[in-house]
């Protein structure tokens, strides 16, 4: 019976952001991948679940190694420390979030052999799941000007976000600036060179120092398009990953590696260069509620009092800039404060105070705890579908159009305000399902109620107008939980404070100030008062509004 040809790569899997898709990962790469390939999935501190799971695949399949690492170590640091170990021609490395496709390994080694690379990079496409055939990359483009030190670096990823069939003639083999680690293919002679690794090259452009590394070593990168795999970039995040995608894409950390990276290539250390710090800023920014760089200790664990509310325009800018929000964000809270008083114009509370005050006080007390802008907007106009002007025409769905035109179509803010709008129908699923499978947005809809309910307590309004609408207590668990699991347990603890106090007052003998029959907001009208609520919250939920 003849020997089995040994192997000729090894795959190695390591952690990208989070840890959640391992395991199907994994399990995708031992259906799709030869046999004889041994795939290493790289343990820098999995979670016990899916390392569970992970181990129960190993018994299984014996090519499939659980290595374990130093906890924490990031994903280039891992793959330099497992690289001396790696016995076959090629290594491909892979992240733990991106799912290949039947042959995928043997067309990247055959562009290899054939064309002698010393890294090749599939087809990149990205989406929540193999549906998608929208482009993340098909080949960077590099294009590096100048002299060292000061060399101008542009890079850019060819095609991006071009729907696959659109793209005419079709992506080809051929050599390309760089491609990324979400699934890269190397030669020996360059993954175990002792550069390609650099630890201080850790955040990001890491892939770009490998592709500029090999070129060094007389290796080039090719793109080889006979092989697509799928990002899943698009899946929603569980709020318990958070605190992970933030380390991951520390702005400290990206600035080092930047540095370093520049330090390395004799590229200037500017935005002409690295664009590539906004990508940090933005992608956690459009899935964590709080600001990573205006947290502390001491802002998260205090609780709010009544003097740090602020309830007028100028109060809540002047928070804004003191709490550390950069000028392009004071100007986009400022001109978010000019809808807030267009949509509310005459509106009044039930304890009669101007309504727009209550919009200001809920983005107060985001800011306050260094919520993200997008937030801290969508909490001054989280009224907007329900308390707005055009809310009282007879034609609802016009209404509910116009309204969304002036939030902005299709943005996260729009997207934040609609969802609180229609939170009381995805309240009960969550009140069904353990608080470690929250999903980061539904956080987001339960720390906006806070913040609405702790203005409404800190203003006194609810203490002097009667209502009586306030979280009921299944959901004020879970809301306390959430703002523990978030970070920020002095909301929580505000909230409990307020509502406590609120219990041990007694208003039998004063006067309720109520200037409407019902304990709602209202506007003043020659014949009265009339109610401020519209009932869009069930227009928006028939309209076919883009997700």
């Amino acid at each position: 019976m003849p020997d089995t040809a040994p192997p000729a790569a090894t795959v190695v899997v390591s952690f990208r952001e989070r840890w959640g898709f391992t395991e199907d990962v994994v399990k995708r790469l031992l259906a799709h991948t030869p046999p004889e390939v041994p795939v290493w999935v790289l343990d820098t501190g999995l979670p016990p679940a899916p390392r569970l799971a992970l181990q129960a695949l190993a018994d299984a399949a014996p090519r499939l190694s659980i290595v374990p690492l130093p906890a924490g170590l990031w994903p280039q640091q891992a793959r330099g420390a497992v690289a001396g170990r790696i016995g076959t021609p090629y290594a491909v490395f892979i992240d733990n979030d991106v799912l290949v496709q039947p042959g995928w390994l043997a067309a990247l080694l055959d562009c290899a052999a054939a064309t002698g690379a010393g890294i090749v990079g599939p087809l990149y496409l990205m989406g929540a799941d193999e549906a998608s055939e929208v482009v993340h990359m098909a080949g960077g483009q590099l294009d590096i000007q100048g002299e060292p030190p000061n060399r101008v670096m542009g890079e850019s990823h060819r095609h991006l976000n071009r729907p696959l069939s659109s793209i005419q003639p079709p992506p080809q083999r051929a050599p390309c600036g760089f491609v990324e680690y979400h699934c890269l293919l190397m030669r020996r002679e360059v993954f175990q060179d002792a550069d390609v690794f650099d630890p201080d090259i850790v955040c990001v452009h890491e892939h770009i120092h490998a592709s500029l590394r090999a070129q060094e070593l007389g290796y080039a990168t090719w793109l080889e398009p006979a092989t697509r795999v799928l990002y899943l970039v698009q899946q929603p995040w569980r709020l318990d990953e958070l605190p992970g995608l933030a380390r991951r894409w520390s702005t400290q950390a990206a600035d080092h590696s930047l540095r370093r990276f520049a330090q390395r290539w004799g590229v200037a250390d500017d935005d002409r260069s690295f664009g590539v710090r906004r990508f940090v800023r933005y992608h956690v920014g459009k899935v964590s509620p709080l600001r990573p760089g205006l947290q502390t200790p001491d802002s998260a664990q205090r609780t709010l009092q009544p003097a740090d509310l602020q309830q007028t325009p100028a109060g809540l800018l002047h928070q804004a800039r003191q709490r550390g929000y950069p000028a392009a964000e004071l100007q986009g809270l400022a001109n978010g404060l000019l809808l807030a008083l267009r949509l509310f114009n005459g509106g009044y509370r039930p304890c009669g105070r101007p309504f727009v005050n209550h919009a200001v006080g809920t983005a107060s007390v985001l800011v306050h705890y260094g919520f993200e802008m997008r937030l801290v907007l969508a909490g001054l106009l989280h009224a907007a579908y329900t308390h707005a002007i055009p809310a009282h025409t007879p034609d609802g769905a016009k209404a509910a159009q116009q309204i969304m035109a002036a939030l902005g179509p299709q943005t996260p803010v729009e997207h934040a305000v609609r969802a609180y709008t229609l939170r009381q129908k995805r309240y009960p699923l969550l009140l069904t399902q353990a608080p470690e499978l929250l999903l980061a947005s539904d956080a987001e809809l339960l720390l906006l109620d806070v913040a609405n309910e702790v203005d409404m307590l800190l203003s006194l309004e609810v203490a002097t107008s009667g209502r009586q609408d306030l979280m009921p207590e299944p959901l004020l668990a879970l809301t306390l939980d959430t703002c523990q699991r978030s970070g920020i347990p002095g909301l929580g603890q505000t909230l409990q404070a307020q509502r406590a106090g609120l219990k041990n007052l007694n208003y039998a003998d004063r006067p309720t100030l109520r200037f409407h029959p019902q304990p709602g907001s209202f506007r003043l009208q020659p014949q009265g008062t009339v109610p401020m609520a519209g009932a869009l919250d069930q227009t928006l939920a028939q309209l076919p509004f883009p997700a």
